[in-house]
């Protein structure tokens, strides 16, 4: 039987085949799928708004945290004016999927109708996911949060942005670096690269993940790249914190250079150990 957070990953790939679902992406590229229909080219920008903060925080928001939040240039009656009419909109283009009282907005049943690809991500980092559920929250990263898209003049809804964005890239960081290591101690050098690469096209800067793929290019027989990736560690370090790569990684760097990490050919021979020595026959 499928877990929960296994039945929201596979519901998540197939959600154009459940109408009645709204299957938003947050990670990248904002989107909103609704029957058939991307609703992020329709709906004003203040209405996505709306939906995307309630998904993101997870449960029903106060009217007034939504009205100072999206509307805080105008005085407080216009902005509770015009999240109600944002919220009458709303109700039209999303029918039964929004529940609305006089002091709170969220979805209906709690959200089981929403698939968000930030609580996939989310479902990957619990303690027990299984690696399918990990490897699809890893896939469910496509970019920073709410990527390209800004309300200007709104300071309230843009300081969300900057919490959340941290939040969410923080999790991304989390997800590759556990399958990165996992991946290099089971030997699975291939896969340990690729989550490599990933979580330093969030963080260039990480210097764990250039020393991971110092050292398996070099066990690859790929000494070039392996010093070349040093020199890109060195860079990203300098750049975004002025700083030089730690004690570690230049002795990592020194060992490649002077090639003596083994290839994988070489270690795979030194775990095999030596060949039995020939016996003679006896004969009787």
């Amino acid at each position: 039987m499928l877990t929960g957070h296994e039945q929201r990953s596979e519901l998540f790939t197939a959600a154009a085949a459940a109408p009645s679902v709204l299957q938003m992406h947050v990670l990248g590229l904002p989107q909103l799928w609704w029957r058939g229909d991307d609703l992020a080219w329709r709906l004003p920008d203040k209405q996505q708004a709306l939906l995307y903060v309630v998904a993101v925080e997870g449960h029903a928001m106060c009217r007034t945290a939504l009205a100072q939040m999206l509307w805080g240039e105008w005085p407080d009656e216009a902005a509770r004016a015009n999240l109600r009419v944002a919220l009458s909109q709303l109700r039209r283009a999303l029918p039964g999927m929004l529940e609305i009282d006089m002091r709170r907005v969220g979805f209906v049943g709690a959200g089981a109708a929403v698939l968000c690809d930030l609580d996939v991500l989310a479902d990957a980092l619990l303690p027990g996911a299984p690696a399918a559920c990990r490897l699809a929250g890893a896939r469910a990263w496509r970019g920073e949060l709410l990527a390209d898209f800004a309300l200007p003049g709104c300071d309230g809804f843009e300081r969300w942005c900057a919490v959340q964005r941290q939040r969410a890239a923080g999790m991304a960081l989390a997800l590759q670096r556990e399958l990165m290591h996992v991946s290099e101690a089971a030997g699975e050098v291939d896969a340990a690269i690729r989550h490599a690469r990933a979580l330093l096209r969030i963080d260039g800067a990480d210097e764990a993940a250039h020393m991971v793929l110092m050292r398996l290019l070099a066990g690859l027989g790929e000494r070039t790249a392996a010093l070349r990736q040093y020199a890109e560690c060195t860079a990203a370090l300098a750049e975004q914190f002025g700083a030089r790569p730690s004690a570690r990684c230049y002795a990592l760097y020194v060992r490649i250079h002077a090639d003596m990490l083994p290839t994988r050919a070489q270690m795979f021979e030194q775990l095999a150990g030596p060949a039995p020595a020939a016996t003679a026959l006896r004969v009787h």
